[in-house]
């Protein structure tokens, strides 16, 4: 939705190696989160993933990926997806600065609209998405069903590889 809206060539999908904001490593491996990552995005032809980040190993901060996508997509405009409860930790997240004269941010409203911010380019998503990854996480954990929160054949790649249990 993003993409047509936003008139994006295509999103990128990079999943984080360790991120700097939380204190444990993501739960599923490496290869497990971006088997997840590919196969919800199978046949979207606007949507890619990268596995970038994975490989590079180490702390993932937003601005070195930026800088590394600026140099692959030289010219082109990049722009960051998020969460509106990401962008209010924008000012903690490494270089902050360089940060907003590299990309633009698209947000959208978790749980609450995201507020504009001085010297940003930041345009909301008029759509609000109320799921998070720990949600669903907590109710495998729990055995509770997950159905419609993730798309069947992700849903069926928890379950048969035994992912967060």
């Amino acid at each position: 939705m993003a993409a047509e809206m936003f008139g994006l060539e295509k999103v990128v999908f990079i999943p984080c190696a360790h991120s700097p904001l939380k204190r444990v490593r993501p739960v599923a491996g490496d290869r497990a989160r971006l088997k997840m990552l590919q196969s919800g995005l199978l046949d979207q032809d606007w949507a890619e993933v990268s596995d970038w980040e994975v490989r590079r190993g180490g702390i993932s901060y937003t601005i070195d990926t930026i800088l590394e996508w600026e140099k692959r997509e030289f010219g082109s405009s990049l722009f960051w997806i998020m969460g509106s409860d990401q962008w209010a930790q924008l000012p903690s997240w490494k270089n902050p600065l360089e940060l907003r004269r590299k990309a633009g941010f698209l947000v959208f409203p978790r749980p609450e609209r995201p507020r504009k911010r001085k010297g940003f380019l930041m345009k909301e998503i008029p759509f609000r998405i109320d799921l998070s990854a720990t949600e669903i996480r907590q109710r495998i954990t729990r055995r509770q069903a997950i159905q419609g929160m993730v798309l069947p054949l992700v849903e069926l790649l928890i379950r048969r590889n035994g992912w967060y249990r």
